[in-house]
């Protein structure tokens, strides 16, 4: 090969020791000398942890290159502290996670952990049993007092954390059931959702009046009266007008046809007698007559259910009726707008006034805590016969008055129809009843600044505007 004998000739260079510059495995240069003990031993970097490894093979440069400046003495020091806690692991996952320094990066050293651990059942053992379930993130120890791996450590954090998460729930459902609790015994108005849920000493009935007007209407009462049932309402109170269609007013089958629609409801119903049922009808005997239809087909009407109220009957006046339920007590008059002869009207109203005060004076003073009214038409000079007497029997009773009634014109209005008889509250539905049957709530448990009577109205159809 061209240029062999020239690099055969080429003369090696000498150190000044007579040693040659390059160097072979038990060969020993000029620094391994300088590192050799009297007895020829190597000098140890690290007198507190002596190697027990040889030293004879000196590969110091590369060994310094990869490590980053440990030499051989030191590395092998290194690979002695691991090797000195091989009696701790039991694998060679152990082996990794063993040494004097802990390999998570907590440079914590490896007695620290043993000694912090503790299996006692004590007070201390189930604090700091709570502590690591409950919120503790800090490092654990497996059975053989090796540090958890990372992936260990991370799955034990998601599980704290779950149970974080569990616990903070049925906490909340707790709170939520107290609270619901709390709601069910003491039942208010909600100022924000507009509902209230009635307690179990509380009256929850609905209202209604001017329907079935005609017979597109019966589809959607008929609908609303059904839906009823899902509701704790117990009795409707009907104010009138159940037959005020002008082609079948004063006519037998509008009041079938009424009482056919009403029977539909998902809890009983009374009805009270209106303008249109008889008043208006125009003659006397038409009236009469009218009248008559209206007892056979709406006068008991409530018979048409399984119930538990009491229900008395006038015997002189059709229509009118009472009972008492949870200490409320419930009366209802015939009395209307539309003229009839003068004769007739006073002996009516009379005969209310008679009927309401007989049955004030039986349940007497203590037997009842609010009383509540029922009749078709508004308070006016009309129906001064009754109202006159009725406000002298109001003012002494110390209790909370209300008059229900239907509307002849307006809207729903909440007002005191008296002067100077502030506990004597009246309530006007809405007109042709755009909003019934409206929710009537009578509280039991009344605080200061609460009101007795809670009333609930509803946002009318699209079929209730258009009509």
């Amino acid at each position: 090969i061209a240029g062999l004998d020239k690099f055969r000739s080429t003369e090696k260079s000498k150190s000044a020791r007579g040693f040659d510059g390059t160097f072979t495995i038990g060969s020993q240069d000029e620094e391994d000398l300088k590192n050799l003990n009297s007895n020829g031993t190597p000098i140890s970097p690290n007198e507190e942890t002596p190697s027990t490894w040889s030293s004879r093979y000196s590969v110091e440069r590369q060994l310094m290159a990869i490590t980053g400046g440990l030499d051989s003495t030191r590395m092998l020091a290194k690979m002695d502290m691991l090797h000195s806690s091989r009696e701790k692991t039991k694998s060679a996952r152990g082996m990794y996670r063993a040494s004097g320094y802990a390999m998570d990066g907590s440079h914590e050293e490896y007695n620290d952990y043993t000694k912090t651990s503790s299996s006692g059942v004590g007070l201390g053992g189930i604090w700091l049993w709570l502590r690591g379930t409950l919120w503790s993130d800090d490092l654990e120890l497996n059975h053989d007092g090796t540090t958890q791996s990372l992936v260990r450590r991370e799955k034990a954090m998601q599980k704290r954390r779950r149970f974080r998460w569990g616990a903070a729930s049925l906490m909340v459902f707790v709170v939520l059931v107290g609270v619901l609790a709390h709601i069910g015994s003491h039942p208010r108005k909600s100022v924000a959702a507009g509902v209230t849920t009635a307690g179990e000493g509380d009256v929850d009935f609905y209202v209604l009046a001017d329907e079935p007007f005609d017979f597109s209407d019966t589809e959607q009462l008929t609908r609303e009266l059904e839906a009823l049932k899902a509701t704790s309402a117990e009795f409707i109170i009907h104010l009138g007008n159940a037959n005020g269609d002008k082609q079948s007013q004063c006519k037998e089958y509008g009041f079938e046809r009424a009482a056919a629609v009403l029977k539909e409801s998902a809890v009983p119903v009374l009805v009270i007698p209106g303008d249109k049922d008889w008043a208006a009808c125009g003659s006397k005997k038409k009236a009469e007559r009218s009248l008559e239809y209206w007892d056979v087909n709406l006068g008991k009407f409530v018979e048409h259910w399984d119930h538990p109220l009491k229900i008395d009957y006038s015997e002189d006046v059709v229509g009118n009726f009472a009972f008492l339920h949870k200490d409320v007590l419930f009366v209802s008059v015939s009395i209307v707008d539309a003229p009839t002869e003068a004769s007739e009207v006073t002996n009516r109203l009379e005969k209310n006034v008679a009927w309401t005060k007989q049955k004030l004076a039986e349940f007497g003073n203590d037997g009842y805590r609010v009383l509540v009214i029922f009749g078709h038409a508004r308070p006016s000079e009309k129906q001064n016969e009754y109202f006159s007497p009725l406000v002298e029997e109001v003012k002494g009773l110390n209790k909370p008055v209300l008059y229900l009634h239907a509307n002849s014109n307006g809207s729903f209005q909440q007002y005191t129809p008296f002067d100077g008889v502030e506990n004597f509250k009246a309530v006007q539905l809405e007109k042709r009843g755009r909003e019934a049957p409206m929710r009537v709530v009578v509280m039991e448990d009344v605080k200061d600044g609460d009101d007795t009577f809670v009333f609930e109205r509803r946002d009318p159809t699209m079929e209730r505007i258009e009509k």
